[in-house]
């Protein structure tokens, strides 16, 4: 048995051993209570956590008591908003500082930086076994048992290699790096002869696998996909289920261990229970994570956006829609930000479309970039331009191009965002001063 076969076997009996099996069972109770009694167990969760970081944290000790807190004043999930929220950029420098722990009892990990450099944060292993609990939970309840055959597409392998075998857990791992039309036959040949039950991705991912073989006139059947960690669009649904003849169920989470949000079904997304504690705001997400005592973060602001379908009284989180980072938008020539461009793909009048991305280098003009189906006509393309105007309005250029693939613009991890704006926030805000200056 080689290094890495060894490797495989052993993480897969760290991650899903004794303690999975008792995790797995806590949060079966979990989904049985009644919302009261979910209540009650949030309140004492986000008391622990806030008490575990003033006691153990030297970040968190200061800062509350900077802000005239004491150990005792948070008394329940009503008392959030005495406590500061603090951001990325707050604990960027000092996340030694937040650890409630020894670091010999933790281990490093990074956010992807999908909106600028990478974030350094702690996990303890009892994160890891409930963060893989949750997740193996979620997938059971929509199909997915220990031991099913998996395509993994998430990166785990770069470059140098297609595929690797992990027979720990019947998973066939396949590199989104070489992920393109040159390979698409080999890995159409990989996939249909190991039959997966299950397909595990990116949502970039797979759009790019089913583009791919859509365009060679090949299509695979594999009944579950579980796709995470970027935005899920209706245009990348509806071209991955269609050729891989798929059930989609997405996962909305982040590296921090903050918010976790489960697809029930196609236009509806529901928090995890006891996971974290959720403060939806009109531009950002305000967490606090539950499942990391070693390295707390609460009342945490991620920049991301959800519309709620019930209302702030509603004990789990309920959404139609992941928004996505809500820096992701056009900037106007007046100042205006505008967002949610997703809407002008979603309307019927577009059809045909197997890719899309929407880049902005200059304030009052976009580049509207298109990866077609070979039925996508003249019509098509006026709509969506009709579409896109109707957001952003008249006086806003778009620039039309047809691309490949391959012409995606992608992080450094790999992943995909249906807008890219390359003016940063210090450049955009800047831009904003002189317009408002000349008007």
């Amino acid at each position: 048995m080689n290094y890495r076969a060894v490797r495989d076997y052993l993480l897969s009996k760290i991650k899903f051993g004794y303690r999975f099996s008792k995790e797995l069972q806590r949060i079966a109770d979990l989904y049985s209570i009644s919302e009261s009694q979910l209540l009650e167990l949030k309140n004492q969760e986000f008391v622990k956590q806030y008490q575990n970081a003033f006691t153990n944290s030297k970040f968190y000790n200061k800062l509350y008591q900077e802000h005239g807190l004491n150990l005792n004043s948070i008394q329940s999930t009503d008392d959030a908003k005495l406590i500061p929220i603090i951001t990325k950029e707050d604990i960027r420098h000092r996340v030694d500082e937040l650890l409630t722990c020894n670091k010999l009892f933790v281990y490093t990990a990074y956010t992807s930086g999908t909106t600028g450099s990478p974030l350094k944060l702690y996990r303890d292993y009892q994160s890891v076994c409930k963060e893989y609990s949750y997740g193996y939970y979620f997938q059971s309840m929509h199909g997915y048992q220990l031991g099913d055959k998996v395509i993994s597409i998430k990166g785990d392998l770069d470059q140098s290699e297609i595929s690797r075998y992990d027979r720990s857990l019947n998973t066939l791992h396949l590199s989104s790096y070489n992920l393109n039309e040159k390979n698409i036959k080999k890995y159409y040949r990989l996939i249909k002869d190991f039959s997966p039950k299950v397909v595990k991705a990116y949502p970039s991912s797979l759009q790019i696998l089913s583009v791919e073989l859509y365009k060679a006139g090949l299509d695979l059947q594999i009944p579950l996909a579980f796709t995470s960690s970027e935005v899920l669009h209706d245009f990348q649904r509806s071209i991955i289920e269609k050729v891989l003849h798929t059930k989609i169920f997405d996962w909305y989470g982040n590296s921090e261990q903050t918010i976790s949000l489960g697809q029930v079904k196609k236009d509806l997304y529901q928090d995890i229970p006891l996971y974290a504690h959720i403060e939806v705001q009109e531009k950002c997400i305000i967490t606090t994570g539950f499942i990391n005592k070693s390295f707390p973060l609460i009342r945490y602001k991620i920049d991301d956006v959800i519309k709620l379908k019930c209302d702030s009284s509603c004990i789990r989180c309920c959404t139609s829609r992941i928004l996505g980072r809500d820096n992701q938008y056009v900037l106007l020539k007046n100042g205006q930000q505008i967002g949610l461009l997703d809407h002008a793909f979603n309307f019927s009048n577009v059809k045909n479309i197997l890719g899309a991305q929407i880049v902005q280098n200059t304030a009052g003009e976009i580049d509207l970039n298109i990866i077609p189906d070979y039925n996508f006509t003249e019509t098509n393309k006026a709509n969506l331009i009709k579409n896109l105007t109707q957001l952003l309005g008249a006086d806003c250029k778009i620039h039309y191009k047809e691309i490949g693939e391959d012409q995606i613009i992608r992080t450094v991890s790999g992943k995909y965002n249906l807008m890219v704006s390359n003016l940063n926030s210090q450049k955009g805000n800047q831009v904003i001063r002189e317009i408002m200056q000349e008007t």
